[in-house]
């Protein structure tokens, strides 16, 4: 029994067939996971930052300098670091009755793929942007108004979350429209 046969046989699905895309897929999730990672840690900062600000300001009378300026600064890093990984693991809110109760085989996966193409649309327009926007940012020095930090760092990870995100939209593309092709009603994709 030769390899093709053999991967039919367990209903594996159908992108795991190449090594290209199971090459892709699993390096596009190691850097999902790095910047998750790193947005957790991101988040676990906030966390101790927000209790030494609390503790500073009502125990000791001394708020921290700048407090909401950093935090503001924060906020792009935690939501848009992890919005890959939330995307490829199915932690994004979706309306689903539709696609479970009704579609089946080719239709199910049609649908998934025309939405993937449809976020993948828009968050092509916010990556440009926001990348522009970015580098707009770092070229006029834009800072802070109390601390004068730059803003340009927190304003990357908007581009490199939404880059990230596109690839993982690209790879369900991919898997779905494989799912199509032969028909398989396969909707567990990983």
């Amino acid at each position: 029994m030769d390899k093709d046969n053999a991967l039919n046989d367990v209903q594996i699905p159908v992108w795991q067939w190449f090594a290209i895309f199971r090459f892709v897929e699993g390096e596009v999730r190691v850097i999902e996971n790095v910047l998750n990672f790193a947005s957790v840690y991101v988040i676990m900062f906030l966390m101790f930052f927000a209790t030494a600000e609390i503790i500073g300001r009502y125990v000791f009378n001394s708020p921290i300098p700048g407090h909401v300026e950093i935090v503001e600064l924060i906020m792009p890093v935690i939501v848009f670091l992890g919005i890959a990984y939330t995307e490829r693991v199915g932690g994004h809110i979706r309306m689903e009755l539709f696609l479970t109760r009704v579609l089946k085989g080719r239709a199910y996966h049609m649908a998934e793929t025309t939405t993937a193409l449809l976020s993948l649309f828009v968050y092509t327009f916010i990556l440009i942007y926001n990348f522009k926007a970015t580098l707009f940012s770092f070229e006029v020095g834009d800072n802070t108004a109390y601390l004068y930090w730059p803003t340009w760092p927190s304003k990357l990870a908007i581009p490199i979350g939404c880059l990230f995100l596109c690839l993982r939209f690209l790879i369900e593309i991919v898997q779905h429209l494989g799912q199509i092709v032969v028909g398989v009603e396969n909707r567990d994709l990983n």
